[in-house]
């Protein structure tokens, strides 16, 4: 009893071979490009979120207390 793999399950075709680094490319330049956001956005949603995390905490219970 021996298991044999057909050739096209053991090795893919030469089409996605070639087009795999591809998409992995693409895939990191996507990434990339969320991650060079806009530094004044990234501020102001901080700003929301802090003001909205701190809304109804008592005034000596913070999470971002002013310095």
């Amino acid at each position: 009893m021996s298991s044999t793999l057909s050739s096209s399950r053991a090795i893919g075709s030469t089409t996605e071979i070639f087009v795999q680094p591809k998409k992995i490319e693409e895939l990191v330049d996507s990434l990339r490009a969320l991650l060079a956001g806009d530094e004044g956005e990234q501020r102001e949603t901080f700003a929301f979120l802090r003001q909205a995390l701190d809304e109804d905490r008592p005034t000596g219970r913070k999470l971002f207390p002013s310095t």
